[in-house]
């Protein structure tokens, strides 16, 4: 099976926002809900990242495409812009930004920081999620970072399992009170892998 890797482009962002909003375990939707009327959630972030709007930007993503066809994408950034900003502070109501507080306060200093990775259901378990890990790391090299950082629901063994098979161990367990909206259990824990070795593809 042939797989492109390439960076993100404008025209990706719909898909980019699609697999943040899938890979959020229902934070996103926790976010937004109830609060843009017409527009959809997705809609909205991807107008934000196709315009490159603070810290969002399709230029942070990598994209797996597959006979065209866009089947994962991972996003990440330096951990310095992680956390909650004065427009997202002025934007979502003050009692849900309460609920993730010590989410979005959490993070290793200094890290690149994978904030989502999302592949289609019918290609997963082929090595598309490794190669886009492998990808980001090679990203927070080139960006000065020793370190990649990445929050996983702790109740998501599945994927904890292989970030830790891609080098991933825990550093911090982070409590998220549970909602209809949120529907996991156990909160959140925070992942780091050292990126020092080279890398091999």
């Amino acid at each position: 099976m042939e797989i492109l890797y390439r960076a993100g482009k404008m025209e990706d962002s719909m898909k980019i926002a699609e697999g943040i909003d899938r890979a959020s375990g229902g934070i996103m939707e926790f976010l937004f809900h109830g609060l843009l009327g017409q527009y959809s959630r997705t809609e909205v972030m991807a107008k934000s990242i196709e315009e490159k709007q603070g810290t969002d930007s399709y230029e942070n993503a990598i994209i797996a495409e597959h006979q065209g066809n866009i089947i994962g994408i991972v996003y990440s950034y330096s951990s310095d812009f992680h956390g909650i900003t004065e427009s997202t502070r002025s934007f979502f109501p003050s009692d849900r930004l309460a609920v993730l507080k010590e989410f979005y306060n959490s993070k290793v200093e200094n890290s690149w920081f994978l904030d989502s990775i999302y592949v289609d259901e019918e290609f997963r378990g082929t090595g598309i999620g490794s190669k886009l890990i492998a990808l980001t790391k090679q990203r927070a090299r080139e960006n000065g970072c020793s370190q990649l950082s990445l929050m996983v629901m702790a109740d998501n063994t599945v994927a904890r399992r292989a970030y830790e098979r891609n080098g991933f161990r825990i550093v911090k367990h982070i409590d998220i009170q549970e909602t209809p909206l949120i529907p996991h259990k156990g909160g959140v824990y925070l992942l780091v892998s050292d990126i020092n070795e080279e890398l091999s593809f």
